[in-house]
Protein backbone atom coordinates (compact mmCIF):
# COMPACT_ATOMS: atom_id res chain seq x y z
CA UNK A 1 0.00 0.00 0.00
CA UNK A 2 1.42 3.16 -0.97
CA UNK A 3 2.59 5.95 1.35
CA UNK A 4 0.19 9.13 1.46
CA UNK A 5 2.48 11.70 -0.89
CA UNK A 6 3.53 14.91 0.98
CA UNK A 7 1.99 17.95 0.82
CA UNK A 8 2.71 20.39 -2.15
CA UNK A 9 5.51 22.81 -0.89
CA UNK A 10 5.59 26.27 -3.17
CA UNK A 11 9.40 27.17 -5.13
CA UNK A 12 11.90 28.62 -2.59
CA UNK A 13 11.37 32.28 -3.76
CA UNK A 14 7.96 32.20 -2.69
CA UNK A 15 8.58 31.88 0.99
CA UNK A 16 10.77 35.01 1.31
CA UNK A 17 8.03 36.95 0.17
CA UNK A 18 5.78 35.26 3.16
CA UNK A 19 8.07 36.34 6.72
CA UNK A 20 6.76 35.22 9.53
CA UNK A 21 5.18 38.16 11.03
CA UNK A 22 2.74 36.27 13.43
CA UNK A 23 5.77 34.98 15.21
CA UNK A 24 7.25 36.95 18.22
CA UNK A 25 10.64 35.45 17.72
CA UNK A 26 11.00 36.97 14.28
CA UNK A 27 10.03 40.54 15.94
CA UNK A 28 12.40 40.11 17.96
CA UNK A 29 15.06 39.53 15.62
CA UNK A 30 13.91 42.57 13.83
CA UNK A 31 13.89 44.31 17.15
CA UNK A 32 17.85 43.16 17.50
CA UNK A 33 18.88 44.49 14.06
CA UNK A 34 17.49 47.39 14.90
CA UNK A 35 19.33 48.22 18.25
CA UNK A 36 22.36 47.03 16.00
CA UNK A 37 21.72 49.47 13.35
CA UNK A 38 21.25 52.24 15.92
CA UNK A 39 24.47 51.52 17.09
CA UNK A 40 26.77 51.42 14.49
CA UNK A 41 25.44 54.37 13.18
CA UNK A 42 25.73 56.17 16.33
CA UNK A 43 29.70 55.17 16.99
CA UNK A 44 30.40 56.16 13.41
CA UNK A 45 29.04 59.19 14.25
CA UNK A 46 31.00 59.75 17.34
CA UNK A 47 34.60 60.41 18.35
CA UNK A 48 35.00 57.05 20.15
CA UNK A 49 34.23 55.11 16.76
CA UNK A 50 38.13 54.61 16.33
CA UNK A 51 38.22 52.67 19.31
CA UNK A 52 36.39 49.99 18.14
CA UNK A 53 37.72 47.41 15.59
CA UNK A 54 35.78 48.03 12.25
CA UNK A 55 33.15 45.49 10.51
CA UNK A 56 32.21 44.63 14.53
CA UNK A 57 28.34 45.70 14.71
CA UNK A 58 28.06 44.27 11.17
CA UNK A 59 29.36 40.97 11.97
CA UNK A 60 27.31 40.92 15.20
CA UNK A 61 23.96 41.20 12.40
CA UNK A 62 25.04 37.27 11.66
CA UNK A 63 23.86 36.17 14.85
CA UNK A 64 20.21 37.55 14.99
CA UNK A 65 20.23 36.54 10.77
CA UNK A 66 21.29 33.18 11.81
CA UNK A 67 18.94 32.45 14.33
CA UNK A 68 16.17 33.40 12.36
CA UNK A 69 16.89 31.09 9.17
CA UNK A 70 17.23 28.39 12.30
CA UNK A 71 13.37 29.51 13.25
CA UNK A 72 12.01 30.15 9.90
CA UNK A 73 14.28 29.22 7.19
CA UNK A 74 14.36 31.64 4.17
CA UNK A 75 10.60 33.00 5.20
CA UNK A 76 12.80 34.25 7.79
CA UNK A 77 16.36 34.93 7.30
CA UNK A 78 15.85 36.76 3.94
CA UNK A 79 13.50 39.58 5.12
CA UNK A 80 15.57 40.16 8.39
CA UNK A 81 18.81 40.51 6.00
CA UNK A 82 16.77 42.83 3.83
CA UNK A 83 15.77 45.15 6.55
CA UNK A 84 19.17 45.10 8.25
CA UNK A 85 20.87 46.60 4.82
CA UNK A 86 18.06 49.31 4.71
CA UNK A 87 18.55 50.19 8.09
CA UNK A 88 22.29 50.35 7.07
CA UNK A 89 21.83 52.84 4.39
CA UNK A 90 21.93 55.87 6.49
CA UNK A 91 25.15 54.95 7.69
CA UNK A 92 26.53 54.17 4.55
CA UNK A 93 25.57 57.37 3.26
CA UNK A 94 27.46 59.70 6.28
CA UNK A 95 30.58 62.45 4.57
CA UNK A 96 33.92 61.80 4.71
CA UNK A 97 33.72 57.69 4.56
CA UNK A 98 32.83 58.06 8.58
CA UNK A 99 30.55 54.89 7.67
CA UNK A 100 33.11 52.79 6.53
CA UNK A 101 31.00 51.83 3.31
CA UNK A 102 33.78 49.71 1.70
CA UNK A 103 34.31 47.31 4.58
CA UNK A 104 30.30 47.92 5.53
CA UNK A 105 29.33 46.66 2.15
CA UNK A 106 31.56 43.73 1.89
CA UNK A 107 30.18 42.43 5.12
CA UNK A 108 26.15 43.46 4.32
CA UNK A 109 26.89 40.80 1.15
CA UNK A 110 28.23 38.34 3.41
CA UNK A 111 25.36 38.93 5.15
CA UNK A 112 22.75 38.42 2.72
CA UNK A 113 25.06 35.51 1.37
CA UNK A 114 25.01 33.90 5.13
CA UNK A 115 21.35 34.55 4.95
CA UNK A 116 20.22 32.79 1.95
CA UNK A 117 22.68 29.88 2.10
CA UNK A 118 21.83 28.93 5.96
CA UNK A 119 17.85 30.10 5.24
CA UNK A 120 17.65 27.78 1.94
CA UNK A 121 19.51 24.44 3.90
CA UNK A 122 17.53 24.96 6.74
CA UNK A 123 14.44 24.25 4.49
CA UNK A 124 15.66 21.79 2.77
CA UNK A 125 16.30 19.73 6.00
CA UNK A 126 12.75 20.48 7.02
CA UNK A 127 11.26 19.26 3.87
CA UNK A 128 13.28 16.30 3.86
CA UNK A 129 12.72 15.48 7.24
CA UNK A 130 8.85 16.25 6.70
CA UNK A 131 8.79 13.74 3.52
CA UNK A 132 10.41 11.64 5.58
CA UNK A 133 8.13 11.32 9.33
CA UNK A 134 5.49 11.30 6.17
CA UNK A 135 6.43 8.39 4.80
CA UNK A 136 6.83 6.91 7.98
CA UNK A 137 3.88 7.50 9.18
CA UNK A 138 1.98 6.51 5.97
CA UNK A 139 4.05 3.22 6.31
CA UNK A 140 2.71 3.07 9.84
CA UNK A 141 -0.35 3.20 8.91
CA UNK A 142 -0.25 1.32 5.78
CA UNK A 143 1.37 -1.49 8.18
CA UNK A 144 -1.75 -0.70 10.93
CA UNK A 145 -3.95 -1.25 7.91
CA UNK A 146 -2.75 -4.50 6.70
CA UNK A 147 -2.42 -6.12 10.37
CA UNK A 148 -5.96 -5.02 11.19
CA UNK A 149 -7.37 -6.91 8.01
CA UNK A 150 -4.76 -9.80 8.44
CA UNK A 151 -6.04 -10.21 12.06
CA UNK A 152 -9.55 -9.62 11.09
CA UNK A 153 -10.03 -11.60 8.45
CA UNK A 154 -12.44 -14.94 8.54
CA UNK A 155 -9.90 -16.81 5.70
CA UNK A 156 -7.36 -18.60 6.68
CA UNK A 157 -4.07 -16.88 5.98
CA UNK A 158 -0.40 -18.14 6.86
CA UNK A 159 3.37 -16.21 5.89
CA UNK A 160 5.71 -18.77 5.25
CA UNK A 161 9.21 -18.31 4.46
CA UNK A 162 11.36 -20.00 1.67
CA UNK A 163 11.94 -23.14 3.36
CA UNK A 164 8.01 -23.69 4.01
CA UNK A 165 8.05 -22.78 7.74
CA UNK A 166 5.08 -20.63 9.03
CA UNK A 167 6.20 -17.63 10.77
CA UNK A 168 2.62 -15.58 11.37
CA UNK A 169 -0.82 -16.62 11.44
CA UNK A 170 -4.19 -14.88 11.87
CA UNK A 171 -6.26 -16.26 14.08
CA UNK A 172 -8.56 -18.53 11.09
CA UNK A 173 -5.47 -19.95 10.50
CA UNK A 174 -4.61 -20.91 14.06
CA UNK A 175 -8.47 -21.94 14.66
CA UNK A 176 -7.33 -25.04 12.21
CA UNK A 177 -4.19 -26.91 14.47
CA UNK A 178 -4.99 -28.21 17.09
CA UNK A 179 -1.90 -26.60 18.41
CA UNK A 180 0.51 -23.97 17.66
CA UNK A 181 1.39 -23.78 14.21
CA UNK A 182 4.32 -20.93 14.43
CA UNK A 183 7.25 -22.91 13.48
CA UNK A 184 5.79 -26.00 11.79
CA UNK A 185 6.01 -25.96 8.00
CA UNK A 186 3.53 -26.28 5.46
CA UNK A 187 3.14 -29.99 4.53
CA UNK A 188 2.95 -30.92 8.49
CA UNK A 189 -0.29 -28.50 8.61
CA UNK A 190 -2.20 -28.96 5.04
CA UNK A 191 -0.62 -31.86 4.21
CA UNK A 192 1.14 -30.86 0.99
CA UNK A 193 3.99 -32.88 -0.55
CA UNK A 194 7.74 -31.61 -0.20
CA UNK A 195 7.94 -28.91 -2.97
CA UNK A 196 8.17 -24.82 -3.12
CA UNK A 197 4.91 -23.14 -2.11
CA UNK A 198 4.26 -21.98 -6.02
CA UNK A 199 3.41 -25.36 -6.90
CA UNK A 200 0.44 -25.71 -4.60
CA UNK A 201 -1.43 -22.44 -5.33
CA UNK A 202 -4.89 -23.57 -6.92
CA UNK A 203 -4.77 -26.54 -4.96
CA UNK A 204 -8.04 -27.61 -2.69
CA UNK A 205 -7.27 -29.42 0.70
CA UNK A 206 -9.31 -30.65 3.19
CA UNK A 207 -9.58 -29.42 7.19
CA UNK A 208 -10.86 -29.85 9.98
CA UNK A 209 -12.51 -26.27 10.67
CA UNK A 210 -14.05 -25.12 13.85
CA UNK A 211 -18.15 -25.98 14.14
CA UNK A 212 -20.64 -23.32 16.47
CA UNK A 213 -18.04 -21.06 17.49
CA UNK A 214 -13.99 -21.19 18.46
CA UNK A 215 -14.99 -22.49 22.28
CA UNK A 216 -17.60 -25.05 20.70
CA UNK A 217 -15.25 -28.35 20.62
CA UNK A 218 -17.41 -28.74 17.38
CA UNK A 219 -15.91 -29.17 14.05
CA UNK A 220 -16.53 -30.30 10.76
CA UNK A 221 -14.76 -31.23 7.44
CA UNK A 222 -14.61 -27.97 5.40
CA UNK A 223 -12.56 -27.47 1.31
CA UNK A 224 -10.07 -24.61 1.16
CA UNK A 225 -8.37 -23.59 -2.43
CA UNK A 226 -5.08 -22.48 -1.40
CA UNK A 227 -3.89 -19.31 -2.94
CA UNK A 228 -0.60 -18.34 -3.22
CA UNK A 229 1.20 -14.89 -3.33
CA UNK A 230 4.98 -12.80 -2.86
CA UNK A 231 5.15 -10.59 -0.01
CA UNK A 232 7.02 -7.67 -1.30
CA UNK A 233 10.61 -8.50 0.50
CA UNK A 234 12.33 -5.37 2.56
CA UNK A 235 16.48 -5.53 1.29
CA UNK A 236 18.46 -7.05 4.00
CA UNK A 237 15.21 -9.40 4.42
CA UNK A 238 13.92 -12.80 3.67
CA UNK A 239 11.80 -13.27 1.09
CA UNK A 240 8.05 -14.61 2.39
CA UNK A 241 5.57 -15.86 0.82
CA UNK A 242 1.21 -15.65 2.24
CA UNK A 243 -0.88 -18.23 1.95
CA UNK A 244 -4.60 -17.53 1.76
CA UNK A 245 -7.01 -20.56 2.36
CA UNK A 246 -10.30 -19.90 0.42
CA UNK A 247 -13.55 -21.72 1.74
CA UNK A 248 -15.50 -23.21 -1.57
CA UNK A 249 -17.21 -26.04 0.38
CA UNK A 250 -20.60 -24.64 -0.75
CA UNK A 251 -19.35 -23.71 -4.34
CA UNK A 252 -18.22 -27.43 -4.53
CA UNK A 253 -21.09 -28.85 -3.14
CA UNK A 254 -23.30 -26.58 -5.61
CA UNK A 255 -21.11 -28.05 -7.87
CA UNK A 256 -21.96 -31.64 -6.98
CA UNK A 257 -25.85 -30.89 -6.61
CA UNK A 258 -25.93 -29.53 -9.85
CA UNK A 259 -24.63 -32.46 -11.06
CA UNK A 260 -26.33 -34.80 -9.40
CA UNK A 261 -29.39 -32.73 -9.61
CA UNK A 262 -29.08 -33.15 -13.39
CA UNK A 263 -28.23 -36.69 -13.82
CA UNK A 264 -31.45 -37.44 -11.53
CA UNK A 265 -33.43 -35.27 -13.22
CA UNK A 266 -33.02 -37.28 -16.45
CA UNK A 267 -33.70 -40.61 -14.85
CA UNK A 268 -37.00 -38.91 -13.56
CA UNK A 269 -38.23 -37.57 -17.02
CA UNK A 270 -36.99 -40.76 -18.36
CA UNK A 271 -39.32 -42.77 -15.76
CA UNK A 272 -42.17 -40.26 -16.20
CA UNK A 273 -42.21 -40.59 -19.86
CA UNK A 274 -42.14 -44.76 -19.18
CA UNK A 275 -45.01 -44.34 -17.06
CA UNK A 276 -46.98 -41.94 -19.29
CA UNK A 277 -46.74 -44.49 -21.39
CA UNK A 278 -47.48 -47.57 -20.15
CA UNK A 279 -50.48 -45.84 -18.40
CA UNK A 280 -51.18 -44.70 -22.28
CA UNK A 281 -51.00 -48.69 -23.30
CA UNK A 282 -52.66 -49.68 -20.61
CA UNK A 283 -55.99 -48.02 -20.75
CA UNK A 284 -56.87 -45.73 -23.38
CA UNK A 285 -55.20 -47.11 -25.91
CA UNK A 286 -56.57 -50.79 -25.24
CA UNK A 287 -60.06 -48.91 -25.03
CA UNK A 288 -59.52 -47.01 -28.08
CA UNK A 289 -58.83 -50.27 -30.05
CA UNK A 290 -62.00 -51.61 -28.16
CA UNK A 291 -64.23 -49.29 -29.46
CA UNK A 292 -62.56 -49.60 -33.02
CA UNK A 293 -63.55 -52.98 -33.15
CA UNK A 294 -67.28 -52.39 -31.39
CA UNK A 295 -67.91 -50.12 -34.57
CA UNK A 296 -66.56 -52.19 -37.07
CA UNK A 297 -69.21 -54.57 -36.16
CA UNK A 298 -71.88 -52.26 -36.48
CA UNK A 299 -70.65 -51.53 -39.94
CA UNK A 300 -70.28 -54.92 -41.49
CA UNK A 301 -72.95 -56.60 -39.46
CA UNK A 302 -76.77 -56.28 -40.18
CA UNK A 303 -78.06 -54.42 -37.05
CA UNK A 304 -81.52 -53.92 -35.96
CA UNK A 305 -82.64 -50.55 -35.27
CA UNK A 306 -82.58 -51.29 -31.33
CA UNK A 307 -79.49 -52.85 -31.62
CA UNK A 308 -77.96 -50.13 -33.46
CA UNK A 309 -79.10 -47.87 -30.78
CA UNK A 310 -77.35 -50.06 -27.85
CA UNK A 311 -74.22 -50.21 -30.05
CA UNK A 312 -73.43 -46.68 -30.34
CA UNK A 313 -75.46 -46.01 -27.25
CA UNK A 314 -71.93 -48.43 -26.07
CA UNK A 315 -69.45 -46.96 -28.20
CA UNK A 316 -70.12 -43.40 -26.43
CA UNK A 317 -69.96 -44.81 -23.34
CA UNK A 318 -66.58 -45.97 -24.09
CA UNK A 319 -65.83 -42.38 -25.84
CA UNK A 320 -66.53 -40.61 -22.67
CA UNK A 321 -64.05 -43.42 -20.35
CA UNK A 322 -61.23 -42.76 -22.34
CA UNK A 323 -61.85 -39.15 -22.47
CA UNK A 324 -61.69 -39.28 -18.96
CA UNK A 325 -59.09 -41.60 -18.56
CA UNK A 326 -57.01 -39.29 -20.72
CA UNK A 327 -58.01 -36.06 -18.68
CA UNK A 328 -56.59 -38.01 -15.59
CA UNK A 329 -53.42 -38.36 -17.31
CA UNK A 330 -53.19 -34.65 -17.96
CA UNK A 331 -54.31 -33.65 -14.43
CA UNK A 332 -51.35 -35.77 -13.27
CA UNK A 333 -49.03 -33.46 -15.26
CA UNK A 334 -50.33 -30.11 -15.04
CA UNK A 335 -53.47 -30.00 -12.48
CA UNK A 336 -56.27 -27.70 -14.45
CA UNK A 337 -57.48 -25.86 -11.71
CA UNK A 338 -54.17 -23.96 -11.40
CA UNK A 339 -54.66 -22.65 -14.75
CA UNK A 340 -58.48 -22.00 -13.94
CA UNK A 341 -58.89 -20.81 -10.95
CA UNK A 342 -55.17 -20.14 -9.15
CA UNK A 343 -53.11 -21.36 -6.95
CA UNK A 344 -55.39 -21.54 -3.71
CA UNK A 345 -57.88 -23.88 -5.08
CA UNK A 346 -55.85 -26.11 -6.61
CA UNK A 347 -53.92 -26.65 -3.37
CA UNK A 348 -57.33 -26.79 -1.99
CA UNK A 349 -58.35 -29.77 -3.70
CA UNK A 350 -54.95 -31.55 -3.70
CA UNK A 351 -55.67 -31.37 0.20
CA UNK A 352 -58.80 -32.80 -0.09
CA UNK A 353 -57.63 -35.29 -2.26
CA UNK A 354 -54.70 -36.47 0.38
CA UNK A 355 -57.29 -36.28 3.34
CA UNK A 356 -59.73 -38.80 1.32
CA UNK A 357 -57.16 -40.91 0.35
CA UNK A 358 -54.90 -40.87 3.43
CA UNK A 359 -55.72 -41.17 6.85
CA UNK A 360 -53.36 -37.60 7.14
CA UNK A 361 -55.05 -34.41 8.76
CA UNK A 362 -54.42 -31.83 6.46
CA UNK A 363 -55.29 -27.97 6.28
CA UNK A 364 -54.88 -24.65 4.48
CA UNK A 365 -53.63 -21.60 6.27
CA UNK A 366 -53.79 -18.42 4.36
CA UNK A 367 -52.46 -14.95 5.18
CA UNK A 368 -52.15 -11.76 3.91
CA UNK A 369 -54.83 -10.66 0.60
CA UNK A 370 -54.98 -13.89 -1.87
CA UNK A 371 -54.43 -13.08 -5.40
CA UNK A 372 -53.79 -14.45 -8.80
CA UNK A 373 -50.05 -14.11 -9.41
CA UNK A 374 -47.80 -14.90 -12.62
CA UNK A 375 -48.15 -18.55 -14.09
CA UNK A 376 -44.43 -19.39 -13.35
CA UNK A 377 -44.78 -18.35 -9.74
CA UNK A 378 -48.16 -20.17 -8.72
CA UNK A 379 -46.57 -23.25 -10.97
CA UNK A 380 -43.38 -23.55 -8.59
CA UNK A 381 -45.55 -22.57 -5.74
CA UNK A 382 -48.01 -25.64 -6.34
CA UNK A 383 -44.97 -28.06 -7.72
CA UNK A 384 -42.77 -27.42 -4.17
CA UNK A 385 -46.45 -27.67 -1.71
CA UNK A 386 -46.93 -30.83 -4.15
CA UNK A 387 -43.50 -32.55 -3.31
CA UNK A 388 -43.38 -31.39 -0.27
CA UNK A 389 -46.60 -32.95 1.00
CA UNK A 390 -45.71 -36.14 -1.18
CA UNK A 391 -42.60 -36.64 1.13
CA UNK A 392 -44.71 -36.14 4.12
CA UNK A 393 -47.24 -39.16 2.45
CA UNK A 394 -44.23 -41.03 1.75
CA UNK A 395 -42.12 -40.67 4.36
CA UNK A 396 -43.30 -39.16 7.40
CA UNK A 397 -45.42 -41.25 9.06
CA UNK A 398 -47.57 -37.76 9.94
CA UNK A 399 -51.01 -37.25 11.53
CA UNK A 400 -51.37 -33.99 10.63
CA UNK A 401 -50.17 -31.65 8.07
CA UNK A 402 -50.37 -27.76 7.69
CA UNK A 403 -49.93 -25.87 4.67
CA UNK A 404 -49.35 -22.42 5.36
CA UNK A 405 -49.60 -19.74 2.17
CA UNK A 406 -48.27 -16.10 3.01
CA UNK A 407 -49.01 -13.76 0.38
CA UNK A 408 -46.76 -9.80 0.38
CA UNK A 409 -46.35 -7.36 -2.13
CA UNK A 410 -43.19 -8.10 -2.45
CA UNK A 411 -42.70 -12.35 -2.38
CA UNK A 412 -45.00 -15.81 -1.48
CA UNK A 413 -43.85 -17.99 0.83
CA UNK A 414 -45.13 -21.64 1.13
CA UNK A 415 -44.89 -23.55 4.28
CA UNK A 416 -45.42 -27.52 4.87
CA UNK A 417 -45.47 -28.29 8.55
CA UNK A 418 -46.10 -32.02 9.54
CA UNK A 419 -45.45 -34.11 12.67
CA UNK A 420 -44.04 -37.29 11.77
CA UNK A 421 -41.11 -38.65 12.28
CA UNK A 422 -38.24 -36.13 10.98
CA UNK A 423 -35.16 -36.58 9.78
CA UNK A 424 -31.66 -35.29 10.01
CA UNK A 425 -31.43 -32.04 7.68
CA UNK A 426 -28.55 -30.91 8.53
CA UNK A 427 -26.55 -34.50 7.46
CA UNK A 428 -28.93 -33.99 4.17
CA UNK A 429 -28.21 -30.98 3.44
CA UNK A 430 -24.97 -30.48 0.71
CA UNK A 431 -24.48 -35.09 0.03
CA UNK A 432 -28.11 -35.73 -1.04
CA UNK A 433 -28.38 -39.32 -2.33
CA UNK A 434 -30.82 -40.64 -4.95
CA UNK A 435 -33.79 -40.83 -2.41
CA UNK A 436 -34.20 -36.95 -2.00
CA UNK A 437 -34.26 -35.86 -5.29
CA UNK A 438 -37.74 -33.90 -4.15
CA UNK A 439 -35.46 -31.81 -1.91
CA UNK A 440 -33.40 -30.87 -4.62
CA UNK A 441 -36.17 -29.95 -6.72
CA UNK A 442 -37.96 -27.66 -4.79
CA UNK A 443 -34.74 -25.81 -4.39
CA UNK A 444 -33.68 -25.39 -8.19
CA UNK A 445 -37.11 -24.32 -8.51
CA UNK A 446 -37.33 -21.84 -5.19
CA UNK A 447 -34.12 -20.52 -6.98
CA UNK A 448 -35.08 -20.56 -10.51
CA UNK A 449 -38.07 -18.20 -8.59
CA UNK A 450 -35.90 -15.65 -7.02
CA UNK A 451 -36.29 -17.34 -3.77
CA UNK A 452 -34.71 -20.02 -1.18
CA UNK A 453 -36.17 -23.13 0.07
CA UNK A 454 -35.05 -23.58 3.94
CA UNK A 455 -35.67 -27.49 6.06
CA UNK A 456 -36.16 -27.67 9.36
CA UNK A 457 -36.25 -31.15 10.45
CA UNK A 458 -34.96 -33.31 13.72
CA UNK A 459 -35.13 -36.93 14.40
CA UNK A 460 -38.65 -37.02 15.84
CA UNK A 461 -39.71 -33.45 16.04
CA UNK A 462 -41.31 -33.56 12.42
CA UNK A 463 -40.50 -30.99 9.64
CA UNK A 464 -40.93 -27.95 8.14
CA UNK A 465 -40.20 -27.14 4.33
CA UNK A 466 -39.96 -23.01 3.98
CA UNK A 467 -39.81 -21.54 0.80
CA UNK A 468 -40.23 -17.74 -0.62
CA UNK A 469 -40.75 -16.84 -4.19
CA UNK A 470 -39.76 -13.61 -5.22
CA UNK A 471 -42.85 -11.93 -7.54
CA UNK A 472 -40.65 -10.25 -9.70
CA UNK A 473 -39.27 -12.97 -11.65
CA UNK A 474 -39.72 -12.21 -15.20
CA UNK A 475 -41.44 -15.04 -17.55
CA UNK A 476 -38.93 -15.19 -20.20
CA UNK A 477 -36.71 -16.45 -17.72
CA UNK A 478 -38.65 -18.96 -16.14
CA UNK A 479 -41.18 -20.39 -17.77
CA UNK A 480 -39.06 -22.58 -19.65
CA UNK A 481 -37.60 -24.13 -17.05
CA UNK A 482 -40.60 -24.26 -15.29
CA UNK A 483 -41.87 -26.21 -18.36
CA UNK A 484 -39.11 -28.51 -18.96
CA UNK A 485 -39.55 -30.03 -15.05
CA UNK A 486 -43.46 -30.73 -15.87
CA UNK A 487 -42.10 -32.78 -19.34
Amino acid sequence: MNAPQADWQPPAWHRIFRPPIREVQFWIVLAVIVGLAAAHLSLDMSAESSTIPAGIPVALLLAPISYAALRCGLAGSVPAAAVAVLLWLPDLLLPHDEGHVGNDLIELALVVVVAAFVGYHIDAERLARDHALQARTGQIAAQARYLQLFESNSAPIMVVDAAGEIVDANPAARALASADMIGEHVPEVLGFGAGPMSSSAGGVVALSAPHGGPHSGQSRLRMYRVNVSDVPAVPGERQLTQVVLQDVTEELAEGVRVRRYAGLLLQVQEEERRRIAQELHDEPIQLLIHLARALERLEYTPQTTATLADGLGHARYQTLDVASRLRAVVAGLRPPALDQLGLVPALRGFLADITEATSIGADLQISGVEARLAPQVELAAFRIAQEALNNVIRHANATKVLLTLCFTDSELSVQVSDDGCGFDAAATGVQMASDHLGLLGMRERAEIGGGTLTVQSAPGEGTTVTATLSLDCPDEADEPSAKGRDS
